[in-house]
């Protein structure tokens, strides 16, 4: 067998971000869509868990409740995976400090979740509430820490 040959993809800040901009408008069409097929519950799924754990809640702690809480903070952390790597990526700079590129994700995280959330509080029906936002900015963390690690982690695949 011969040598095998490494071929890398360059792909620039522009490119990053318009692909960045077609997450942020794959996420708000989206929590469109589902407008008025999910909803999100008056009373805070944590707190009501919280409250049965402790006793007060009435009925002892479920399977179905715990479901209902994780599902959705688990669907609005993977929602936001791919936005925080491409926003990473594309404020990664040579001179940045790396902790101000996740200050800067994290940051932008909140302020595209917490739009979105506000946005849907104009339609009928809503999908979102703002608590969800913390569980978005802990994707985009995660995908910021998927972004980082991209030039360390090499993955190869053989045939």
């Amino acid at each position: 067998m011969g040598k095998r040959h490494v071929y890398v993809v360059p792909v620039r800040k522009p490119v990053t971000f318009a692909l960045l901009g077609i997450v942020t408008a794959a996420i708000a069409s989206l929590l469109f869509v589902l407008s008025g097929r999910a909803y999100a519950a008056e009373r805070s799924p944590l707190l009501e868990l919280t409250a049965r754990f402790l006793g007060g809640g009435g009925a002892p702690v479920s399977r179905d409740a715990v479901l209902a809480f994780l599902m959705p903070v688990t669907a609005n952390i993977l929602l936001y995976v791919p936005w925080g790597f491409l926003a990473f990526v594309a404020l990664d700079l040579p001179g940045r400090p790396r902790r101000t590129t996740y200050l800067l994700t994290i940051i932008g995280a909140l302020i595209v979740a917490v739009a979105l959330a506000l946005w849907q509080e104009l339609l009928p029906t809503r999908v979102t509430s703002m608590p969800d936002a913390l569980a978005n900015a802990a994707g985009a963390l995660a995908g910021a820490a998927l972004g980082h690690a991209r030039k360390s982690v090499r993955v190869r695949f053989d045939f």
